[in-house]
This record gives structure tokens, C-alpha cells and sequence, in this order.
């Protein structure tokens, strides 16, 4: 198992089962991911590797940052989970340019705007 984390979590905010396999950077006290030639590296990691991908809180993320996991480690087999809490569009983008053509929009809101997509896919806790 690897998990990301976002670099701001809160290293307590880990439970420690799970924290051996995150990438934690001790010198700079954040949260990091391995640049993607490394995890390629690790052996069997390449696409269809993971049998499920987790996107947690995918709404507080931007489009950009939840496809690289998904385009580079997902094939047909893979399970993918994307939780999020819908109108929490991520407000971190600052370029003028993306926001004006759609990046501020999480993946998140994406997917549950999109209308080909059968809503019986999309179940509310």
C-alpha cells in the first residue's frame, strides 16, 4: 500500500498503521510524493499495479492533482473511490488563466455535474 497525503496534513492526523506507508519528509516537516520516475521504480509499481485508488475529500483537490494518480496507475481492473462534499470547489487556484477555463472545478464536482454520467454510480452517504 502507498498512501499520498496532501503536504499541509497534520502528521497527527495519520493513524500510525497508515503512516508507514506514506512519504513524510522530516527535514521540512510535510507530507511528500515521490517524483513519479521513483515510484516507477519500485518494483511491480506501474499502471494496474494498485487494485483500488482512493481519492479522499477529491473535493478539496484540484482537477489537475486527482488525475495524476488515476492516469498513471489505473488500467480496467483498477477500483477507484472518490469521496468529496459537493459546492466545495478548491479555492487554492490562483492563476487567472486556469480559473477563467474551468480548473477550479474539482474533479469531484466534475464527475457529479456531469450528465452522462448514470447517477447510478454516485451514491450520497
Amino acid at each position: 500500500m502507498f498512501r499520498a497525503n496532501a503536504a499541509f496534513r497534520e502528521l497527527d492526523g495519520v493513524p500510525l498503521d497508515i503512516l508507514k506507508s506514506c512519504s513524510y519528509e522530516d527535514k521540512i516537516e510535510c507530507f511528500s510524493c515521490p517524483h513519479l520516475k521513483v515510484l516507477r521504480k519500485i518494483p511491480g509499481v506501474k499502471t494496474g499495479h494498485f487494485s483500488h485508488i482512493f481519492l479522499v475529500d477529491a473535493s478539496s483537490s484540484t482537477e489537475p492533482e486527482a488525475m495524476v494518480p488515476l492516469a498513471n496507475f489505473t488500467n480496467d481492473q483498477t477500483a477507484v473511490v472518490i469521496t468529496g462534499t459537493p459546492n466545495k470547489n478548491s479555492g487554492w487556484i490562483r492563476s487567472p488563466i486556469a480559473r477563467n477555463n474551468g480548473l477550479k472545478v474539482s474533479y469531484f464536482e466534475r464527475l457529479r455535474d456531469w450528465q452522462a454520467l448514470s447517477r447510478a454510480l454516485i451514491q450520497r452517504l
